[in-house]
C-alpha cells in the first residue's frame, strides 16, 4: 500500500478562542486539498499547526512519510504563502528567489535560479524590486521562491483575498497551472466557492475548528452531508419535508400541501423526516408547462423578489414553499421577470438532495 504524501491524523488543540477539533485527512502527491470555511472557522491556525507554530495537544502530522508533529518549522520543508506573499523589499526579483534556496535539501544540486524564473516567466523581471512588480508578478515571484524550497507541502493562507475580481480570475488561474506542473501537495484555504471550485481536487467545509464534510467539490457542493454545509456551499432551498414513499430509487417527499420528487439515498426511509435542498442554478422558470416534459417536479410558482447577482439575476419564488432561482440576464428579459409574476418552476428529480433529520418531538 503506497503511503500519503501528507496524512492528519485526530489533530486537536486550542488556541485562545480558537480551536481544531480532531482533524483528519489525507493527501496524494500532487493533490490540492481546499478548505472552504468563514472567518473563525479555525482555517488558518490549521494551516499554522501543520507549519510547526503551534504544537497539538492531540494528533499526528505525517508528511512524506515522516511524523513531523513535534518538529521546528525549519525541519518540515513546507512552504506557506500569505495574502501579502512576503517579498523582501530590499531583494530583487532573482534574490527574492535565491533566498528559497538555503532551505532546498539538496541546495548544490537544486535547479537553478534562473531555470526557476524561466519557467515561471520571470526571467526578465529578475532585476526589478518587487514595488515594482504588479500583483500577478508578485505572486510569480512568491511560487518560484516556495519552489526553490523543494517543499513537500505548499500551504496558501487566501493569498487571492485582497485582489480585485479580474486579477483573482487570472491569478486563480495561474495558480491552477502551477500546482499541476509542480506535483506537490497543497492545502489552500479560503471562504470563496468560486476560488474553492477552480482550484480543489479535494474539498472540506470548516466550522468551528472542525471539518463538517471532506469528499470531491461535486459531492460537497451537490450533495451536502448538513443543513451548515449546504448553506455554506450556495444551496439557496433547503425545505423540510417528510417522506412519502419510496419506489424504483425514487422518492415522494411531503413539503406543506405539495409533494417534490427525489432521488432516493439513504435518508429516504418511508415516513423519515428530512431536508430537501435545491441549488438555484438547477431550477428553471417557463410562462408554461411541459406536457412532454420528462421533469417530474414543474410547480406554479409567483415571484416575489428579484435581485442582481452579478451577472445572474436572482428569483425569489413562492411555489407552495419558498424557492430560489438563478436565471441569465437573457431569460430574465424574456420571461419579464418582476415581482408578482406568475411562473411555471421545474426541478429535475436528480438535483434533490436528500438529507437525514431527527424527526421532531
Amino acid at each position: 500500500m503506497v503511503a500519503s504524501a501528507v496524512a492528519v491524523e485526530g489533530l486537536s488543540l486550542q488556541v485562545g478562542a480558537f480551536a481544531l477539533q480532531d482533524i483528519s485527512f489525507s493527501l496524494s502527491a500532487g493533490e490540492t486539498f481546499v478548505i472552504l470555511g468563514p472567518s473563525g472557522a479555525g482555517k488558518s491556525l490549521l494551516l499554522e499547526t501543520l507549519a510547526g507554530f503551534y504544537r497539538p495537544a492531540r494528533g499526528r502530522i505525517l508528511i512524506g512519510g515522516r511524523d513531523l508533529t513535534d518538529a521546528p518549522p525549519e525541519a518540515r520543508r513546507i512552504a506557506l504563502m500569505f495574502q501579502d506573499y512576503a517579498l523582501f523589499p530590499h531583494l530583487n526579483v532573482a534574490q527574492n528567489v535565491g533566498f528559497g534556496l538555503r532551505f532546498s535539501p539538496r541546495r548544490s544540486g537544486a535547479e537553478p535560479v534562473g531555470a526557476l524564473l524561466k519557467r515561471l516567466g520571470l526571467e526578465h523581471l529578475a532585476g526589478r524590486k518587487p514595488a515594482r512588480l504588479s500583483g500577478g508578478e508578485q505572486q510569480r515571484v512568491a511560487l518560484a521562491r516556495a519552489l526553490a524550497m523543494e517543499p513537500a507541502l505548499f500551504l496558501f493562507d487566501e493569498p487571492l483575498s485582497a485582489l480585485d475580481a479580474r486579477s483573482r480570475d487570472t491569478l486563480r488561474s495561474e495558480l491552477k497551472t502551477f500546482l499541476g506542473r509542480a506535483g506537490v501537495p497543497a492545502i489552500y484555504v479560503t471562504h470563496d466557492q468560486l476560488e474553492a471550485l477552480a482550484l480543489a481536487d479535494k474539498m472540506a467545509v470548516m466550522s468551528n475548528g472542525a471539518l463538517l464534510q471532506v469528499g470531491t467539490p461535486s459531492e460537497i457542493f451537490n450533495a451536502p452531508a448538513s443543513e451548515v454545509v449546504a448553506n455554506f456551499v450556495g444551496v439557496e432551498t433547503v425545505l423540510e419535508g417528510t417522506v412519502l414513499s419510496v419506489s424504483e430509487g425514487m422518492a415522494a417527499i411531503g413539503i406543506g400541501g405539495r409533494i417534490l420528487h427525489a432521488l432516493a439515498n439513504d435518508a429516504a426511509a418511508a415516513n423519515a423526516s428530512v431536508l430537501a435542498c435545491i441549488r438555484p442554478e438547477d431550477v428553471a422558470l417557463a410562462r408554461t408547462t411541459h406536457p412532454d416534459s420528462s421533469v417530474r417536479n414543474q410547480f406554479p410558482a409567483r415571484v416575489t423578489a428579484v435581485a442582481a447577482a452579478g451577472p445572474l439575476f436572482k428569483i425569489t419564488l413562492d411555489a407552495g414553499f419558498p424557492l430560489v432561482a438563478y436565471v441569465s440576464k437573457q431569460s430574465y428579459l424574456e420571461l419579464g421577470l418582476v415581482s408578482g409574476v406568475a411562473l411555471i418552476a421545474s426541478v429535475k428529480a436528480t438535483a434533490v438532495h436528500l438529507i437525514g433529520r431527527a424527526a421532531p418531538p
